[in-house]
């Protein structure tokens, strides 16, 4: 059974990086990107995650906020 991934990050070119560097897990792990902790917070409501790997600072809602959620 495959893992899944949410990764978070306010930083498109920091997103788009990560998929491709993780493009050799996609056999092994669900992966997801979104781009700030409101849009990872209303993915997490319909979709529960294994991890979620997250910047700690962004505009809105930083890592920490995000996690404490």
């Amino acid at each position: 059974m495959k893992k899944s991934v949410l990764f978070v990050d306010d930083e498109e070119m920091v997103l788009q990086g990560l998929q491709r560097s993780m493009r050799v897990m996609r056999n092994d792990w669900d992966m997801t990107f979104v781009d700030s902790g409101a849009k990872a917070l209303a993915f997490l409501e319909k979709t529960p995650v294994d991890v979620v790997v997250s910047d700690m600072r962004m505009p809105g809602m930083n890592g920490a906020q995000l996690f404490a959620e």
